[in-house]
Parts: C-alpha cells; structure tokens; sequence
C-alpha cells in the first residue's frame, strides 16, 4: 500500500475507536481525576492512547512489509504503552516508571547495533574510547523524551498536536533516506494522532491518558535517533531536539526549576509553560495555539538547516 492509503486506514480506525473508547473509559472508571494541579474540572476518560495504538497497528500490518527493526520498535513501544496503562491506573512512582522505560529503550538499541556500530566508525571515529558515551546518551534521550511529551500534556489537544508536527517532520525528513518503514510509522501515527484529535482538542471528550503520551513520546524519541543513525552526520544530533524543542525545554526548566527551590525532581506542580499562559489571562484554547505556533516554528528550522 502507499503512504496515503495506509495514513487514511489509520485515521479512520482511530476516528471509529475513540469514541467507543471513551464510553468504555466512563463505564470502567478509567479517567482522569481533576485536582489541584490540573486544569479539568470533571472526570475524563484517559484511554486516548489505545485508541491510537490499535489505528496504528492495524494500519502498520496492513502496510508494506517492515523491517525487522522497526518490529522491534513497534514491539518495545507497545511495552511503553502497556507500562502507561498501568500507570494510568495504579500510578506508578516516576522512579519506577523510569526504570522500566529503560527496557524498550534497551530494545530499540540493541536491535540497531549495526547501525550504531556505523556510526562510531563513522562520525564518531575521532572520538576513540568516548564514542561509547553513544549507548548511555541514547537511553537518555528515548527515556526523558518519553517523560517530556507525558509532562507537556497539561492542556486539551497540547501533547497530540506538538507530536504530531514532529511525526510529520520525520516523515519528510526520512523521504530523501529511503527509509520506507520508519516513513511509514511515522504518517500513519500523525494520522491517528490526527483523528484523535477531533475528540482530545478543547474541550476535551478523552485524554491520551500516560499511555498515549508515553507511547507518543517514545516513538518520537526512537524516529529521531534511527533518522540520525541512518545520516550519519554527527551534527543532524541537533536536528531532533529542535524538532522536540518545545517539550524537551519545558521538561529542562521544570527540572531546574524545582532544584533551584529546593523541591523534588519529581514532584508535579503548576509552573510548566502552558501553567503560565493561563495564569496570564490568556485562554486554554488559545495558549495551545500559541504553543503549537512555537512548536511549528522550531519544526520549521529544523527542516531548513536540513536543506541547507
């Protein structure tokens, strides 16, 4: 199938699924609580992210046929989402959660050791010994850019619409590489992010819930070091977080922030970006704009100096 007949089949299923998970969401008590640290005033349904899942996957098997690699990502992804499904429900410690992530993370480089081995010998050559800082790096960033989609989900369609700006730069970025498996996981999830959207924008019917920001988090995280590994070019690293600007520099400020006063690493609060807009008069519907303009605008130089 080509990439627009497989992007359409996901929309459609996660279009038709979403609302059926929303009603199953209500009838099994799985929402989202309001409380003092969130915006939403009533109960919604945070099943978001199987909604999603299941589009894509359906999408995914009937596609073309898929590298091996990207099986192990589908594979070690659904692990993440399984892992927010139960964070969803039994509210996992940060510390825990983190620890688990680790294991996809693990997945998806060790089913890609050809192509870090390249790497080293290529634009890390020069390097010798502290190429191998490229292992540890890497878990870092699939497992905090996992975490920082998860914390910038504070606002209705917020989180759906940065990853979906993302996924689609990925996909235009990986044309030119002829990457045709990674492309296509990468349309088919900004088209079931895309359908879900109707129904996760203000006001929000159902949320993507820990598992649908996790989920999208990790496979952004991954699109961006298999693009990198595969134009083995030292400086396009930099290509992915400006892509991911916006989330990845929230996610550093609330660190910073909380170390600076004394607080928590992990401990929630009410400073993030979007907090600020609101607490600026600003209304929920319009700070999501504005955060997706700003977004949009790092995606846009991102795929510039690509060009260049």
């Amino acid at each position: 199938m080509q990439y627009l007949e497989v992007g359409i089949i996901a929309f459609i299923v996660t279009y038709i699924l979403t609302p059926y998970l929303e009603k199953v969401g209500k009838k099994q008590n799985m929402v989202d609580i309001p409380n003092y640290r969130k915006i939403h005033e009533k109960a919604i349904p945070n099943l978001g992210g199987v909604a999603i899942f299941f589009g894509f996957l359906l999408s995914l098997l009937l596609g073309s046929q898929i590298d091996i690699q990207i099986k192990f990502l589908v594979a070690a992804g659904t692990l993440i989402l399984l892992l927010g499904i139960v964070d969803d429900i039994v509210d996992l410690s940060p510390r825990n959660k983190f620890l688990i992530q680790m294991l996809p993370a693990l997945i998806v480089i060790i089913s890609n050791q050809a192509l870090i081995k390249n790497f080293m010998e290529g634009p890390l050559k020069s390097w010798g010994l502290l190429s191998y800082l490229i292992y540890p790096v890497l878990i870092f960033w699939i497992v905090g850019v996992t975490n920082s989609i998860n914390l910038i989900d504070g606002l209705d369609g917020l989180a759906c619409g940065i990853s979906i700006l993302a996924f689609l730069v990925f996909f235009i970025l990986g044309i030119p590489q002829g990457l045709p498996s990674l492309n296509l996981v990468n349309l088919i999830l900004a088209s079931s992010m895309l359908a879900f959207l109707r129904f996760n924008f203000f006001p929000a019917q159902i949320f993507l819930g820990d598992s649908g920001s996790t989920f999208s988090g990790f496979m952004l995280a991954s699109s961006g070091v298999l693009w990198v590994l595969r134009s083995e070019n030292l400086l396009y690293i930099f290509i992915p977080v400006m892509i991911l600007f916006l989330p990845i520099f929230d996610t550093l400020w609330a660190i910073f922030r909380r170390f600076k006063n004394h607080q928590p690493i992990f401990q929630a609060d009410k400073q993030h970006l979007h907090h600020r807009l609101l607490n600026r008069g600003i209304s929920h519907k319009n700070a999501v704009l504005i955060l997706w303009a700003i977004s949009a605008f790092f995606c846009l130089i991102a795929l510039i100096l690509v060009k260049m």
